[in-house]
């Protein structure tokens, strides 16, 4: 009888092993008994960028991000990454986080090889109990004079940075699919597994605690490679030691929460629901959104934070390292859950905040960005944690974390553009110039070229070829904000498309076919504080254009630190015809498209706009004072202002006061 039970055992575990690699026959899916999810990320290497998009990724692999170990001692030769004496906490890591898909993404083989020098050195190094990375010395004593050493000492064994190079191993390991990765990742999660018992996550500092659902979402990427059960266990130990993101999230009360833990910590309760199943935590996810952006929004769609949780005043600033992090959360949730928020929130980070962040040229970046900017200077700012040069472009300006870690932003976003389904076909969440190499159906190769400028033009081409006629589906997210969508196949245009849906393309693709795209733009209002209003056209929201004088601080061209200048006058209020009717109040026009679309004197977008002075509103230091209640009045005479997209400023107002009528 128990050899019968066996038996029986054995044959429902090849049954369940076979229903879920049948999910989806090209990509790895979720296991069970996780959730099924929706989306599957395909490999790295496998989505191109074009365009515009691709111009990003050249100027980062010749900026920062290529020569950042050249120009920065912090992850320079001597980084405790490396064996060396350096850095041993998340620095190397983090760069590495957003080095690898840009190295992999470019097929780059001098990044490439830069990136492989800490693959390896962290692979070649783990010792026998599974343990990675820098290893302490515990014969060292340290005086009180010497905490900082003390500290980094105690930071080698710090559960945080292992975390990132988790994930640091894990693109490499889908760019390349080098099986070291798997008996590396297996070693150490066996190494957690004894040691977290007794030394928690919260053991060598609060970052861990706070941050473990990075650690989480590695288990579960192991786990559905390897199917190995303990592991699941393995993740709720983890999960009950991380703090308590979905308790937060339901108390509404987000008030003195670090910004980037928070960016973090969003996606750790959706993380934990493919085990628990329970709707408890997407529920949480979706409150915390809404509750940060009640509180702590901003017209960018980020929450401030600088570096503690700020409130709506748009003289509040946000880490550029919340901007990519949060990113990464809601890429993460949008493949877990399918929801079309998580899409329509990332878009309109990744189009604003994002380049709003980083020199034009990616020689620099700015620690925090404020929705209304009108200078870039060491005059005084309204935040609430102060380093020097918070708000300056340079190298590591403010503080370094961003240095390290804001290079993850572009590369990530692209490995999202296109996703693969459960039912063996492809989907577009996300626009932007592309190109997709992936397999549909059984296995069948194919190719899709993303031809748009969008989003800063409506129309979308993505032209297919394969080698023989294939059938599979493709969806397409249709924006919220898009009420008039069409979509047409080799000129053959198909049914009405609803605002905010995903909509399922069946067909036999033949090659040489075409899909066009239209996603009209209008004009929208939104309200946000002191009843002041932003400017959104698509997934663009708009800003005052400023002239820009940068001017050099310090450092060495051209990674030297620069102060930003204007003295055109940017105290202005916005007078709207009809708020119902938006577009009215505003002409637009489109301007040449360069290939670096994100500078104010190229923005490849305007809308023109009658407003006022309000001479009451003046500056305060380095910030826009406070802004006025709308609507207000002034007896200035009317002027028209010019409106760019926010990503192309360096300088700028994007809420503005309304004119009383």
């Amino acid at each position: 009888m128990k050899n019968i039970l066996w038996l029986f055992s054995i044959f429902l575990l090849i049954v369940c092993t076979t229903k879920v690699f049948a999910q989806n026959k090209n990509y790895v899916s979720n296991r069970q008994p996780l959730i099924k999810n929706p989306f599957i990320q395909l490999p790295i290497g496998s989505i191109s960028p074009k365009g515009w998009l691709l111009q990003q990724f050249k100027l980062s692999a010749i900026g920062m991000t290529g020569r950042l170990d050249e120009i920065w001692k912090d992850v320079g030769p001597d980084n405790g990454w490396l064996g060396g004496k350096g850095d041993p906490w998340e620095r190397g890591p983090y760069w590495l986080d957003g080095l690898v898909p840009l190295a992999y993404t470019l097929k780059d083989p001098i990044l490439i090889k830069k990136a492989q020098a800490w693959i390896e050195w962290s692979l070649k190094t783990q010792r026998s109990d599974g343990y990675f990375g820098p290893q302490r010395d515990t014969t060292r004593k340290f005086s009180d004079k010497e905490r900082w050493q003390a500290w980094m000492e105690k930071s080698k064994e710090d559960w945080w940075p292992h975390m990132i190079m988790l994930k640091v191993m894990q693109q490499y390991y889908d760019a390349t699919n080098d099986k070291r990765v798997l008996k590396f990742m297996h070693k150490y999660f066996q190494y957690q597994q004894l040691q977290l018992p007794t030394k928690p996550l919260s053991y060598w500092s609060h970052w861990a605690r706070s941050r473990g659902g990075e650690n989480l979402q590695s288990i579960y990427w192991l786990y559905n490679r390897t199917g190995k059960v303990w592991l699941l266990d393995l993740a709720q130990i983890v999960f009950s030691q991380t703090e308590d993101w979905t308790g937060m999230f339901e108390s509404g009360d987000p008030k003195y929460w670090h910004g980037v833990n928070t960016g973090m910590g969003i996606k750790q309760p959706g993380v934990y629901y493919q085990q628990s199943k329970d709707e408890r935590h997407i529920k949480a996810v979706k409150k915390g959104i809404a509750d940060l952006m009640k509180y702590h929004g901003q017209v960018n769609g980020m929450f401030s934070g600088d570096e503690i949780l700020h409130g709506t005043d748009p003289s509040h600033g946000t880490e550029l390292c919340t901007v990519v992090e949060y990113m990464f959360s809601l890429e993460t949730l949008l493949q877990i859950t399918g929801d079309l928020e998580f899409a329509e929130i990332l878009e309109k980070l990744a189009f604003n905040a994002l380049p709003a962040g980083i020199e034009p040229d990616f020689t620099g970046r700015q620690y925090y960005q404020t929705p209304n900017q009108i200078v870039c200077d060491t005059l005084y700012q309204n935040f609430n944690t102060r380093h020097w040069g918070t708000h300056l472009f340079g190298l590591e300006d403010g503080y370094g974390c961003c240095t390290a870690n804001y290079h993850q932003g572009w590369p990530k976003f692209t490995s999202q553009l296109w996703l693969a389904t459960q039912d063996n076909g492809l989907a577009i969440m996300t626009y932007a110039p592309s190109e997709v190499s992936a397999k549909v159906g059984n296995g069948i190769a194919v190719n899709f070229v993303e031809e748009t400028n969008y989003p800063f033009d409506e129309k979308i081409l993505l032209k297919y070829t394969g080698t023989k006629d294939v059938e599979f589906p493709l969806y397409l997210r249709i924006p919220s904000w898009c009420s008039s969508a069409t979509i047409s196949i080799n000129r053959i245009p198909q049914n009405s498309r609803k605002a905010g849906s995903l909509e399922k393309i069946s067909r036999k693709w033949k090659n040489g076919d075409v899909v066009e795209i239209i996603f009209p733009m209008e004009v929208r209002l939104s309200k946000w504080h002191e009843e002041t209003i932003g400017v959104e056209r698509g997934p663009l929201v708009y800003a005052l254009k400023m002239s820009e004088e940068w001017r050099k601080i310090k450092g060495i061209e051209p990674y030297a630190t620069y102060g930003i200048y204007s003295n055109d006058p940017w105290n202005y209020g916005l007078i709207i015809g009809d708020e119902n009717e938006p577009d009215s109040s505003f002409t637009f026009q489109k301007n040449d498209m360069q290939l670096q679309p994100f500078v104010a004197n190229a923005a490849p977008l305007t809308l023109r706009v009658k407003a006022k002075r309000i001479p009451e509103w003046q500056q305060y230091g380095g910030v826009a004072g406070p802004v006025p209640w709308s609507p207000i009045r002034s007896k200035e005479p009317v002027e028209e202002v010019t409106l760019i997209p926010y990503g192309c400023t360096k300088l700028r107002i994007a809420q503005f006061p309304v004119i009383e009528k």
